[in-house]
């Protein structure tokens, strides 16, 4: 089974019927091979290693600090409440015609962020650990608690 386990190197967007017809396997070998000898699964479109016992021990290993926090909570991610928003309001509405232009566009927009901005995001992104920190972790909208 190193013949699926090349094609996922190679592309890891593909889905199980796509890897089976380039292999030449049944589907249902190649998502057995792939859920058991992998150890892999679908995330976000991508097969990703079910345990990440590899990363922590290289993190361990190399003496990197690791901080334990919840599973995804948007509330705690810059990119969520602050890089995104601020992107999709200077593409909006503009047509592009090549990933090129989209790429340079988006590196203008970001470029174009102050570093007073990136302050303000670090601000509210304490805030938001505190109210998460208040909460124990518990779903909380807007700015209540």
């Amino acid at each position: 089974m190193a013949c699926v386990k090349a094609v996922l190197d190679r592309d890891r967007r593909l889905n199980v019927q796509l890897i089976a017809e380039d292999v030449g396997l049944p589907k249902t070998d190649v998502h057995r091979n792939i859920t058991e000898d992998l150890h892999m699964r679908k995330m976000c479109a991508k097969l990703v290693p079910k345990n990440l016992s590899d990363v922590w021990e290289f993190l361990v290993q190399n003496n990197i600090t690791t901080l334990p926090h919840p599973p995804y909570s948007p509330d705690l991610d810059p990119c969520d409440f602050f890089i995104i928003p601020k992107l999709k309001t200077d593409l909006k509405g503009h047509k592009f015609g090549t990933v090129e232009n989209v790429q340079a566009a988006a590196t203008r927009a970001l470029n174009n962020i102050s570093s007073e901005d990136f302050l303000h995001c670090y601000e509210k992104w304490q805030k938001r650990w505190n109210r998460c920190i208040r909460s124990q972790g518990a779903y909380f909208e807007g700015n209540k608690l």
